[in-house]
């Protein structure tokens, strides 16, 4: 419980540093994406040597994503807005599975946690950057475009590279483990300041309840659901149901404002989404 807490604290010092000295926000996430992440991966991939059901967990993610998609479709049909039905079927499968799902799941699992929620969230970049831009562009923006953008992203190369050094036999020493999880620790909390600094900027005035009914009932209910009858099919087991169950409820992704931003989808519904899932995420993590 502390630990959670703890999580949030630094979410409020982000959103108090942005309000009381005007933090650039952006500054923040170049030095995150593309000089701390990359150790967060490594450390996060080397921390014990990859199994069978490690490398299935980010399989099982991805296959619980496409199906609650059919649903979350489904049900944001009923959405009379075009673009309304775009952000409630995409958005609550872009989890936060970074900012808050490695250092949440780190709490709860330790070392393990943090392992399952890494290779998860490099699942959940691979849909962001793929079918999640084509997605929100609706066939206006290129497979080839969007996977572009994926060549960009240091922490797909360093992910890339941990696995095989894994998979290979290779792993750190301790020292080096030990300079990897300064570095990781430092991404983990400059995440959470980042997300408070988001958090922060929103100024929306939000009318549109049916929105926000149908993406809370597709986030927390229907992709929680999927999840579960499909992880309880496969017979996953329990040391992994649970883990990958928890990336499966964090809150939407600030990657979605992003995307939102850049093919005009009302970025300022989608940021107070991204505020109200993480209000909820956080009585679900009490509750658990």
């Amino acid at each position: 419980m502390t630990g959670v807490i703890g999580i949030y604290i630094f979410i409020v010092l982000g959103f108090l540093a942005k309000k009381q000295f005007k933090i650039d926000g952006k500054t923040l996430v170049i030095l995150s994406t593309y000089y701390l992440q990359p150790f967060l991966t490594l450390w996060g991939i080397m921390l014990m040597p990859i199994n069978k059901n490690l490398i299935l967990a980010p399989v099982y993610y991805l296959l619980i994503v496409f199906i609650a998609l059919i649903f979350t479709f489904t049900f944001s049909l009923i959405l009379k807005d075009k673009k309304d039905r775009i952000i409630a079927t995409l958005t609550p499968l872009i989890g936060n599975t970074g900012n808050l799902g490695i250092p949440v799941s780190y709490f709860f699992w330790g070392d393990f946690g943090a392992m399952v929620a890494t290779l998860i969230n490099l699942a959940n970049i691979f849909f962001i950057y793929s079918f999640g831009i084509f997605f929100f562009a609706k066939g206006e923006y290129s497979f080839r475009e969007a996977f572009k953008k994926i060549l960009k992203i240091p922490v797909m190369w360093f992910g890339i590279l941990a696995l095989i050094l894994n998979l290979k036999g290779i792993h750190f020493n301790r020292d080096i483990m030990k300079i990897l999880q300064m570095g990781a620790f430092a991404s983990i909390v400059t995440q959470l300041l980042i997300f408070g600094v988001y958090i922060a900027d929103i100024r929306v005035k939000m009318e549109d309840k049916p929105l926000i009914f149908v993406t809370i009932i597709n986030k927390f209910i229907v992709f929680t659901v999927v999840g579960f009858i499909v992880l309880t099919f496969l017979g996953v087991d329990k040391k992994y149901f649970y883990p990958i169950l928890l990336e499966i409820t964090t809150p939407l992704a600030i990657s979605n404002v992003n995307l939102s931003a850049l093919f005009n989808l009302y970025p300022s519904k989608v940021s107070f989404l991204v505020l109200v899932t993480s209000v909820l995420f956080l009585g679900i993590i009490l509750i658990i």
